[in-house]
């Protein structure tokens, strides 16, 4: 199922979508007694995060029930200041009161870019993220990118093979060697969209009028924008604020709630 939910501006955005993603980890622990949630960097799930963890303080969860997993991630330490898991830390798992051993970290900035990628699948080969996540909250760059899948960029594989950063990717998470020249530059960390589609649920966040064309083709599933490469194994949602949306009624097809 796939389910487009557009809210007033940004910051409606960022109060509901908190309220949803909550609602979700919720029902993971229910059904399955532990959660394990990806999450984004990127000044729209940022915005969320706040929100989120007042949330998670006051809504009675086992917190040591649930895995978080940076998405993404620059080669940069954690306490640098362009560091998606330092952001993450900030501004959600301290002030939620996150355990320190519920977070699965890439440990950036650490040997070489490759060989923390072919560690950091390893682990996702074993319990309790074999089987992927419960939720993967992604966002969506202007130029249709997710996580640290860019077009036109490189992936280092785990068996030292290099291959172009496509839907299929032979591995669950990898480097990534962005283009000469590109804007961002620099290695990345990233899940891969094989891993990522095994998400029960994905979440897309998206806010803002430059971003409504990335969303569009990520909507009609233009292969050139790697956003479309990802869709939840059970649902897909689409967390959008009325800028990023457009006028007028969605042109996909798809199932539309304006909040």
């Amino acid at each position: 199922m796939t389910l487009t939910r557009v809210f007033a501006d940004a910051e409606d955005l960022a109060i509901r979508a908190s309220q949803i993603v909550a609602d979700l980890i919720a029902a993971a622990l229910r059904e399955r007694g532990r959660a394990v949630v990806v999450l984004a960097g990127g000044t729209t799930p940022r915005a969320a995060y706040g929100q989120l963890a007042a949330r998670l303080r006051g809504g009675g969860l086992r917190l040591d029930r649930i895995d978080w997993l940076p998405g993404d991630e620059r080669w940069v330490p954690v306490d640098h200041p362009d560091s998606n898991e330092g952001m993450m830390r900030r501004t959600l798992l301290e002030p939620a009161g996150v355990p320190e051993r519920a977070l699965l970290s890439w440990e950036p900035a650490k040997g070489d870019p490759a060989g923390c990628a072919a560690r950091y699948g390893g682990l996702l080969a074993a319990r309790p993220f074999a089987d992927g996540p419960d939720l993967a909250v992604l966002g969506i760059g202007a130029d249709g990118h997710t996580a640290s899948l860019f077009a036109g960029a490189t992936a280092l594989l785990p068996d030292g093979q290099e291959a172009a950063i496509g839907p299929d990717l032979p591995a669950d998470a990898v480097a990534v060697r962005l283009a000469r020249g590109s804007e961002p530059s620099g290695m990345r960390l990233t899940l891969t969209p094989k891993w990522l589609r095994m998400a029960r649920c994905v979440a897309f966040l998206a806010a803002g009028d430059g971003k409504r064309e990335a969303l569009a083709r990520t909507l009609r599933g233009d292969c050139a924008a790697p956003a479309a490469w990802v869709r939840g194994a059970a649902e897909t949602l689409f967390l959008v604020d009325r800028a990023a949306a457009g006028p007028g009624p969605d042109a996909t097809g798809r199932d539309v709630q304006y909040a």
